[in-house]
């Protein structure tokens, strides 16, 4: 173990646990949990680069000659050094915005830690038990950082007050540096180091680029960074000491002024926070979930055409925060599904939503456009916003042409 007095208790305590961390000691049903994020991962990055981002990604990665043919970038017959596989099956995972969430924080370790594992695993040839355990040390730290934090609290941009930080991009290198460094083989100590380059070259400022492709690429570079990382640890490198004592978790903090230093080693190996875990449903930002949800159910029920509709109006608990108030003609896939009033309208429009939705003759549509810019409003609710910490809330009210009123 570390020296407690150099490393401090709770990054000694992170570090040992994950270079400890056997397939033995994990639940069955943290590893079916696992077993399914992989897969859900990779089908995210497989369909984000048929998207305008992952397809720019994938250019990107076609123009550089140099290096070896270590790991695949999924759903491509390609094969690049394992960083810029990492880089590219992160980012495009992180695309189409369906993926995985932690309840608590929204924090997407399957953008994460499958791309991260995978390509050190394909590069130095091991197991697929090898990667499950990668993936749950990985995200086991990863989501007790988001805890220690609180980064979508006092230090996220969930809180309007915040100071703005997207979980996915400014925690995930902790995460796979970790996952990193477990395939590597790296003792406790240079775990340490591995944990202190992960958690000090942060990224992901939300409020410039969320809405935009800017997002989608902080997954890939906190993989792409968790990959160095770990080699660049594994030659001896020393980043320093006391990752959450003097860093994350001290004083004004990096990311929060409001932290709790234990909770980001508290429980390891006794509670799985993979479990809290679960997967988005609609190809949107996860808090638009429940307002397309709610749509489709008057739509179905109701039995509701298109030409049966006057207005609209979405009820969100997160107006404050992403400003959805106006609307903003879509110009690509990725503003397409940061956009509510477009997806309510399209929704409404053909009593479905999915990624054909997210395509130019869909978002360019007049009759769509037209119906997003006049007759879809948005409002913001008081009581939705007390249920943020435990779901993911929304509603919908129709107002039919003749009259009627619905609402979920």
């Amino acid at each position: 173990m570390p020296d407690e007095k150099l490393t401090g208790p709770v990054t000694s305590k992170v570090a040992g646990w994950a270079t400890g961390l056997k397939y033995e000691d994990i639940p069955p049903d943290v590893i079916d949990f696992t077993k399914r994020s992989i897969l859900d991962g990779i089908e995210c990055a497989i369909r984000g680069l048929d998207m305008e981002a992952g397809e720019l990604i994938l250019r990107y990665a076609e123009e550089i000659e140099e290096g070896k043919p270590e790991a695949a970038i999924w759903g491509r017959d390609m094969k690049v050094p394992a960083r810029l596989a990492g880089l590219v099956n992160a980012t495009s995972a992180h695309v189409p915005n369906i993926g995985d969430s932690f309840n608590i924080h929204p924090l997407h370790v399957n953008y994460l830690m499958p791309q991260a594992a995978i390509a050190v695993a394909e590069k130095e040839r091991l197991s697929g038990r090898d990667v499950i355990v990668a993936c749950v040390a990985g995200t086991e730290v990863c989501l007790r950082a988001a805890l220690a934090t609180h980064v979508s609290d006092e230090g996220g941009y969930f809180n309007s007050d915040g100071r703005g930080w997207q979980s996915t991009g400014a925690l995930g290198a902790i995460g796979t540096s970790v996952a990193t460094g477990k395939l590597l083989g790296l003792d406790a100590e240079r775990m340490v180091q591995a944990l202190i380059l992960g958690g000090t070259q942060l990224t992901g400022v939300y409020r410039p680029s969320g809405s935009y492709m800017g997002k989608a690429l902080f997954a890939g570079k906190a993989v792409a960074g968790g990959i160095e990382n770990g080699y660049i640890t594994l030659k001896g490198f020393v980043a320093g000491f006391k990752l959450y004592e003097d860093g994350l978790c001290f004083g004004s903090g990096i990311i929060s002024s409001v932290h709790d230093l234990q909770a980001a080693s508290q429980g390891l190996g006794e509670t799985w926070h993979s479990l809290n875990v679960d997967f988005c449903i609609h190809p949107a930002k996860k808090t638009f979930n429940a307002n397309i949800g709610s749509l489709l159910h008057i739509l179905r029920t109701e039995n509701l055409g298109f030409e049966d509709i006057d207005k609209v109006t979405l009820v969100s608990a997160y107006t404050k925060v992403h400003a959805h108030g106006v609307f903003t003609k879509p110009a690509n896939s990725t503003e397409a599904l940061n956009n509510l009033h477009y997806i309510a309208a399209a929704t409404v429009h053909d009593g479905d939503y999915w990624f054909d939705h997210l395509e130019k003759e869909k978002y360019e549509n007049p009759e769509i456009f037209d119906f997003a810019q006049h007759n879809v409003a948005m409002v913001g609710d008081a009581e939705l916003e007390k249920l943020t910490a435990k779901s993911w809330p929304g509603a919908a009210e129709i107002i039919a042409k003749d009259g009627r009123q619905y609402y979920k």
